[in-house]
């Protein structure tokens, strides 16, 4: 199945916004963070990034908090960078809690199988 259009899109925003903040982003309250996905909307005009970072719920608050006040600057990198589009959608980070959930059911499992 070929994906749609908002799914490559998003694909290669997960790249570049990866890129740029691994690359252009000297925040120290950004901890080891990683994009899992980027769900652009099909009107183009908005985009959820997820994300997961390593550490405590405090070290995800902090990362948090750096990524709502840099949005603005990581779309401006998007907009400088060799993407040649129109327009961009706004971003809307959020942590990813599909990797805790798993680890959730993982213990789960394994309680069970080890009584």
């Amino acid at each position: 199945m070929i994906p749609n259009r908002p799914q490559r899109f998003g694909e290669l925003l997960k790249e570049e916004i990866a890129s740029i903040i691994s690359r252009k982003v000297r925040d120290p309250r950004i901890g080891f963070i990683t994009i899992n996905e980027v769900d652009v909307k099909p009107d183009f005009k908005s985009a959820i990034v997820y994300y997961t970072v390593i550490g405590d719920q405090a070290q995800r608050e902090k990362t948090s908090a750096a990524l709502e006040r840099m949005s603005g600057f990581v779309r401006h990198e998007l907009k400088s960078s060799h993407l040649n589009i129109r327009t961009l959608p706004s971003l809307v980070f959020r942590y990813d809690t599909s990797l805790d959930y798993g680890e959730k059911i993982d213990a789960t499992l394994k309680r069970i199988n080890n009584p």
